[in-house]
């Protein structure tokens, strides 16, 4: 019987897409099979609702646990198709998972890939997961330290994808941390997406609403310069088609972020967490730009 995984994008609901080109990486490379998933929270711009959209809120979702639902077909209240249905219409279906409830994610992820006989493998689109808390250019902490949190709760391997594509880190600190986990023998594999993955899945995902899971496909095509992304431009190059596989717990152990989002029982305690440590937060920016659009 082959491997079989389920790759989950880690942060935003854009990280759905990076999930899907890893699999398809470990299905070529390991000649596995792969569910792929992501977090049901898409930018402000999309959707309106500040902060994550549970499993209740989504139309057409086929439940599979307390966490997790099949999203193939899905909208949102608003009439949006939410990334990781975007997704599913390429992959063939696709897993949202529902943040709401930090403390109940690893048990749901565990249950599932347990009744389908899958291998978790978290999935960060540009690197942000690698934050520890205290750089200028982070803006999306709060999904990926939950995610993380979980994902190290079941010792499951990530897979940091792009390079800085999503603008968050720059290539110094990348590199800097990246370092550091290898000193700790926690880089457990490196690979990159190649010319021929990139070209099928840009032609298959051109509806896909994602630029940072967007440059490593565009990256593996050769493409060096200057790159317009959702906030601005972004230097890529070939290293932003880079693929390093780390361990989860090494990297929980440095995050003081996912440390202290275990165990939250909501998605606003988590956030408060997160505050305790002096950190503002994607749901921080949203709920004040939905204040600022209401007024």
């Amino acid at each position: 019987m082959p491997c079989r995984y389920f790759t989950i994008g880690a942060g935003g609901g854009g990280d759905v897409l990076s999930a899907y080109v890893v699999g398809k990486l470990l299905e070529i490379e390991k000649r596995a099979e792969f569910v792929c998933g992501g977090a049901i929270w898409e930018r402000y711009r999309i959707d309106r609702k500040p902060g994550p959209r549970s499993i209740d809120e989504i139309e057409n979702a086929k439940k599979i646990n307390e966490c997790l639902a099949w999203m193939k077909n899905t909208m949102l209240p608003t009439g949006v198709k939410p990334t990781v249905a975007e997704v599913a219409d390429i992959a063939g279906n696709a897993v949202g998972i529902d943040i709401t409830k930090p403390h109940r994610l690893a048990k749901s992820i565990r249950n599932f890939c347990s009744d389908e006989w899958l291998l978790p493998v978290g999935v960060d689109a540009g690197g942000d997961i690698l934050a520890r808390g205290n750089e200028k250019g982070v803006v999306s902490p709060l999904c990926d330290s939950i995610m993380l949190s979980a994902l190290a709760e079941l010792k499951s391997p990530v897979a940091v994808v792009g390079f800085g594509s999503d603008g968050e880190l720059t290539r110094q600190e990348i590199e800097k941390y990246l370092s550091e986990l290898a000193d700790l023998d926690a880089v457990i594999g490196v690979t990159a997406v190649n010319k021929n993955i990139a070209e099928r899945v840009l032609k298959l995902a051109e509806k896909v609403k994602s630029h940072a899971s967007k440059i490593p496909l565009v990256a593996a095509k050769g493409f060096f310069g200057k790159y317009q992304s959702w906030d601005g431009e972004i230097f890529v190059s070939i290293l932003n088609s880079l693929v390093f596989f780390v361990k989860s717990e090494v990297l929980y152990d440095l995050n003081p972020m996912a440390q202290a989002v275990r165990g939250c029982k909501s998605i606003e305690e988590a956030n408060e967490a997160l505050h305790s440590l002096g950190i503002v937060t994607e749901l921080d920016l949203e709920i004040e730009m939905n204040g600022l659009k209401t007024e």
